[in-house]
Formats: C-alpha cells, structure tokens, sequence
C-alpha cells in the first residue's frame, strides 16, 4: 500500500505541469519568466521583437500582431484577422490550435492538436501571472515558447 502511494505522489508531482509564466516585474510587460525561459523585448517600446533566451520572436509585418515568427521554423498566427480568440501554431511539422474557452474571455485558454493543454490567469483580471498546464515533453522548444508567448501578447494587448 505505501508504494502505491509513494508511485502516486510522484506521478502528480510532475514538474510540466502547473508552471507559472510571470512578469519579472509588477506592471512590466517587457519581461516574463517561465521556468528556464526568460521573454523580453529587445528594445524599450518595441513590441514587435522579442527575445527568448536566444531566440528571435518579432511580427512578420511591423505592428502586425496576427503573425509571428518564433525562430526560423514557428509560425504563430491569429485564425481570422483582429480576432486573438484563437492562434494557430505551425512548425516542426506539427499544429497547435489555441483558443479561449468562452469568447472575448482571455483568462482561460484551452490548448489542442500536436500538445495538449490549458492555461488560464492565477488571478481574476491579474494578467501578469498565469497557470500553464502543458504536455510538453514531446514538442520543440520554439512551439513551447510559441504557446507561453500569447498570454505575454494579451497582456500587452489588453492594458496598453
């Protein structure tokens, strides 16, 4: 009987899952930090370029906020123009579709296709912190970062 407990205590305790992305800094969205990722824009003001560690998120167009480019092989993408209810994510020959729950609700996101999961504000209307639920153990780390760079976007998004 205690092994089976000991084998389920470790089975919950997962460290993919129930991470938190976070502003470094309170009323800051230049900087986030997920686990080992660091988000932050590369100039002040320039919310077109980004930098993830060592690598490159900017838009595809200047002040184009429905496409991205993560890297040199991820896409991000909004499914219908002007409308950040639902991203497409493409690269490494996989699709993520990500999407709120309810519409116009950007607190609660569901996660579906290539990875599987959900993400969602710790704290009603607090958009500087969020829970991430992911299954990421078999996905690349650019369509990670992908996924972990549309709250940071929203945040901006809703309190510019």
């Amino acid at each position: 009987m205690g092994r089976i407990l000991i084998i389920l205590v470790i089975a919950l305790y997962q460290p993919c899952f129930g991470q938190d992305l976070r502003t470094v800094f309170t009323k800051d969205a230049s900087q986030w930090q997920f686990d080992d990722l660091r988000f932050k824009t590369v100039f002040t003001n320039d919310w077109d370029n980004w930098r993830c560690n060592e690598t490159v998120i900017r838009t595809s167009f200047s002040e184009d906020w429905d496409n991205w480019k993560i890297g040199n092989e991820v896409s991000l993408k909004t499914v219908f123009s002007n409308d950040f209810d639902e991203w497409e994510i493409t690269g490494f020959g996989n699709r993520i579709k990500i999407r709120t729950v309810f519409s116009d609700d950007f607190e609660r996101w569901e996660i579906t296709g290539d990875a599987e999961g959900r993400m969602n504000t710790v704290f009603s209307k607090d958009f500087e912190r969020w829970r991430i639920d992911l299954d990421s153990e078999e996905i690349e780390a650019e369509l990670r970062m992908a996924i972990l760079f549309i709250p940071i976007i929203v945040r901006f998004r809703e309190f510019r």
